[in-house]
C-alpha cells in the first residue's frame, strides 16, 4: 500500500493544532480585514507543496440595505496553487480542481471567536467544519499526493475562496472563467451530521424586494400616504402560498424591515426571501411567480413602486453521469479503509451547484466529521481530518494511476 496512508496518521496532533491557529483567525465573510489575515496566514500554510500561491483579486459585490440603497462590498482574494501535470497539454491529462472557501459565518462581535478543545477527541470552534477543517484535509490530501504520487499525468489546482457562505457572489465570476479548465472537482465541505457523504442539492437564491410608497402624517394626512409596509404585507403573503403548490420547492420570507417612527405613514419595506429548488423546472416557475407578483404589486397610479433585485444563483445540484462515477470513485477510497459510505440529498447549497452549473461534476462533502456548523456549538471529530485525507488520496491515487 502506498506510503501514504501510514504518513498520514502520523499527521493528526498537526493537523489538529493547525486547524486550531486558523479557526482562532476571525474570517468573517464580511470582515475584509480578516479575510487578509486568513490569506496570508493560508498563503503560508500550503507552501509544503512546493509550487507558488496566485492571489487571484475578484469583483466587488453589490448589498441592499434595508433602507433599499445600493453599497459596494469588497472581498478578499482567491488563493490558487497548480501541481503535477507535467503533461497537461496532453488530452489524456487529467485535471482536477480542489476547492473549499475560507470564509465563516461569525462576524467580529459574535462571541464565539476561539476554539475549545473536548472530550472524544473534538473541538468546538469557529469554522473547525464550515470549512477551515476542509481546509486542513485538503492541504494534507495534497500534500500526500506531491509526495506519494506520481503527477504526471494528473493536475491538481487547489483553490480557496472568500465568500461562499454569502452566496460566492465575487467568486462566481472565477467559477465562470476557469471551471472548463477542468475534469471534475472536489470540494471539502462537511460531511452531514451523521458521516453521510451529498448525492445531490437543492438549489438555492435570495430575492430582495424593495416597496416604496408615500410618507404622510398619521393623524393629519393619513389618507394621503401609502403604506408601504401595509402593501409589502399583502405581496408577502403571496409569496408565501407559493409554498404547497410544488412539492420540492419552499419559500421563505425571512425579513421584513420598514418603517420609523410609528406616528408616520411609512414609505419605504425591504423584504428578503430565500427559495430553495430541486429542478431546473422548478427554478423556471418560481422565478416567472416572484416576477408575476412584482408586477401584480407594482402600481405606480396607486402610489406604489416595486422592485426586485436577487436570483436563484446556486443551481440545484442533481446526481447526473459525471457525479455518479465521481460517487463510485469515492466508494472504492473509502473501502481500501475499511469503510463504506452513506448518501444523502441535502437542501442546503454549496459552490458545488454552480459548478456543476458550468458542467463540472463534483462532490462536494469530502471535508471533516461533525455537527453544529453556523452556531456555537460546531465541532469538529479530530480524527476525521487524517482519515478523510486519507480517502481524498485514495481518489487521488486512483486518477493518477488510470
Amino acid at each position: 500500500m502506498n506510503q501514504a496512508y501510514s504518513w498520514l496518521p502520523t499527521q493528526s496532533n498537526e493537523m489538529a493544532n493547525e486547524l486550531e491557529n486558523l479557526c482562532n483567525i476571525n474570517s468573517s465573510s464580511e470582515n475584509l480585514d480578516g479575510l487578509m489575515r486568513a490569506a496570508d496566514w493560508l498563503t503560508q500554510y500550503f507552501q509544503p507543496l512546493g509550487v507558488p500561491c496566485e492571489r487571484i483579486d475578484l469583483p466587488t459585490y453589490p448589498v441592499i440595505d434595508d433602507l433599499g440603497n445600493e453599497t459596494i462590498n469588497s472581498t478578499g482574494p482567491a488563493l490558487r496553487w497548480d501541481l503535477g501535470g507535467a503533461g497537461e497539454r496532453s488530452s489524456t491529462t487529467k485535471r482536477v480542481l480542489l476547492t473549499i472557501h475560507y470564509d465563516t459565518v461569525y462576524g467580529l462581535q459574535d462571541p464565539f471567536q476561539k476554539c475549545t478543545r473536548l472530550e472524544g477527541g473534538r473541538m468546538r470552534g469557529p469554522g473547525v467544519i464550515d470549512a477551515k477543517g476542509g481546509i486542513v484535509v485538503m492541504r494534507y490530501a495534497a500534500m500526500a499526493a506531491s509526495r506519494y504520487l506520481d503527477l504526471s499525468s494528473l493536475r491538481l489546482t487547489v483553490i480557496l475562496t472568500p465568500d461562499e457562505e454569502i452566496g460566492s457572489p465575487s467568486t462566481i465570476t472565477l467559477w465562470n472563467k476557469i471551471a472548463h479548465e477542468f475534469n471534475c472537482a472536489l470540494l471539502f465541505e462537511p460531511s452531514m451530521a451523521d458521516g453521510s457523504l451529498v448525492s445531490s442539492r437543492k438549489g438555492t437564491g435570495t430575492f430582495t424586494i424593495i416597496v416604496h410608497g408615500k410618507a404622510a402624517h398619521a393623524g393629519r394626512n393619513f389618507n394621503s400616504g401609502r403604506n408601504a409596509v401595509v402593501h409589502a404585507s399583502r405581496m408577502v403573503a403571496d409569496l408565501h402560498e407559493l409554498n404547497g403548490q410544488r412539492p420540492s420547492i419552499t419559500v421563505n420570507v425571512g425579513r421584513i424591515r420598514g418603517g420609523h417612527a410609528v406616528n408616520v405613514v411609512p414609505d419605504l419595506a425591504v423584504t428578503r426571501v430565500n427559495v430553495r429548488v430541486s429542478s431546473m423546472d422548478d427554478q423556471r416557475w418560481l422565478e416567472s411567480q416572484v416576477q408575476r407578483l412584482v408586477d401584480l404589486y407594482h402600481v405606480p397610479d396607486q402610489g406604489y413602486t416595486v422592485t426586485v433585485q436577487g436570483s436563484i444563483h446556486a443551481p440545484p445540484k442533481i446526481q447526473d453521469e459525471g457525479t455518479s462515477d465521481l460517487m463510485k470513485r469515492v466508494e472504492r477510497s473509502a473501502g481500501k479503509l475499511g469503510e463504506s459510505i452513506r448518501w444523502k440529498e441535502s437542501g442546503g447549497a454549496s459552490d458545488g451547484n454552480k459548478l456543476q452549473g458550468l458542467s463540472l461534476p463534483n462532490i462536494d462533502t469530502l471535508g471533516p466529521d461533525g455537527d453544529g456548523l453556523h452556531s456555537d456549538q460546531e465541532w469538529v471529530l479530530l480524527q476525521s481530518l487524517q482519515r478523510k485525507a486519507a480517502m481524498v488520496f485514495g481518489i487521488l491515487e486512483e486518477l493518477a494511476s488510470e
